[in-house]
């Protein structure tokens, strides 16, 4: 019955990595950018054509209004100065490295033409340089992550509880652990496409999304100071770094009544709410630089993430259920070495956050 649900439980990791890595490889959607003025007859005939091109063409139209809309201008401005000119005029149309001043006759050629270059040698998109997405971004952020005091004692938490119903069943030991764990995986994926689509939507603002990117940085920044003061002069349930001393009782409490793989898992998707204040603030800033992405495209990036995430939670799983180490052994190895997780998780999100915020990479 338990290698039935196990096989159940891997089932579900299967059909996710499938979903999440198979629409990765849907076609990618060019960007097109037009800064318009409203009753401009050339820009009306650019919109038109553009528009017309969305059926033929895998293309996504960005448009901007900017005769009513200061901060369109100011967006259009900084679109320029990365492009190496000063505004002229509009319609000003942005296509990959290509941009299309004024529309005639003679421009939808261009136009057409760049769109299938475009899809022959994928060219960078319209945004700035330093909002472009690395893998390194975001392992950094997904380290910081997985060393977090608050998720290793929350995992420990429920292993005691589970060892207390069934001190001799290591199998029993093994997949509520597992079952745990999943159970923490799949919920975080599915917080991080929330915070992704909420940053999507407040991109719609253009003054925000010119500075988004750095805001993200300046918090990274924030995020590591308040890691290093930790390690400074520690002080238990940190503002962001640990998880509020109120919540701690009500947690355990809720994992002392786990007996099955089962009850593990409706409390693992449950207890992720209160890991919540503790391990959120990386996963804010990789959601952040991730929603410049679609979301599709986010996704193998989400699920890396969360298996550094719960990669510390697994080991401990493993090293318990081979009699290596003991569930105390490593409650007592985090209280003694907590400050320094928070030294090294503050170090590397500190460097990163002044990275982004002076466009280092």
């Amino acid at each position: 019955m338990r290698f039935c649900f196990m096989k159940r439980l891997i089932s579900l990791f299967l059909i996710s990595s499938f979903l999440i890595f198979g629409q990765c490889f849907s076609q990618e959607k060019i960007e097109i950018y037009l800064f318009y003025g409203e009753g401009c007859p050339h820009c009306a005939k650019a919109e038109r054509f553009l528009e017309s091109l969305e059926g033929k063409y895998p293309i996504e139209l960005k448009k901007y209004e900017v005769y009513f809309h200061p901060q369109n201008m100011e967006l259009f401005k900084n679109f320029c100065q990365k492009y190496g000119f000063s505004p002229e005029g509009v319609p000003t149309i942005f296509i990959g490295k290509k941009y299309f001043i004024g529309f005639g006759e003679s421009t939808k050629n261009e136009i057409e033409k760049a769109i299938q270059e475009y899809q022959t040698t994928p060219l960078p998109n319209s945004l700035p340089q330093n909002s472009k997405i690395t893998w390194s971004k975001i392992v950094s952020l997904a380290f910081v992550d997985s060393i977090n005091p608050c998720a290793i004692a929350v995992l420990t938490l429920m292993l005691i509880a589970i060892l207390t119903y069934n001190p001799k069943d290591k199998n029993k030991v093994l997949l509520t652990g597992l079952a745990f764990v999943g159970a923490i995986f799949l919920m975080y994926l599915f917080y991080g496409v929330v915070i992704i689509k909420f940053f999507q939507v407040v991109q719609k603002l253009a003054s925000v999304r010119l500075w988004l990117y750095k805001i993200l940085g300046g918090f990274a920044i924030i995020l590591g100071i308040l890691n290093i003061k930790d390690f400074i002069k520690y002080k238990p349930g940190g503002f962001l770094t640990e998880m509020p001393l109120f919540l701690r009782p009500k947690v355990k409490k809720i994992i002392s009544g786990v007996t099955s793989p089962r009850g593990a898992i409706f409390v693992g998707l449950f207890v992720t709410l209160f890991l919540l204040p503790c391990t959120m603030g990386p996963y804010l800033i990789a959601g952040g630089i991730l929603s410049f992405l679609e979301t599709i495209k986010t996704l193998p990036y989400l699920f890396l993430y969360n298996l550094i995430f719960i990669l510390p939670m697994l080991v401990i799983v493993f090293l318990i259920y081979w009699g290596t180490t003991k569930v105390e052994d490593v409650s007592g190895w985090k209280e003694r070495n907590i400050k320094y997780l928070h030294l090294m998780a503050g170090l590397v999100i500190l460097l990163l956050g002044i990275g982004i915020v002076l466009e280092w990479f």
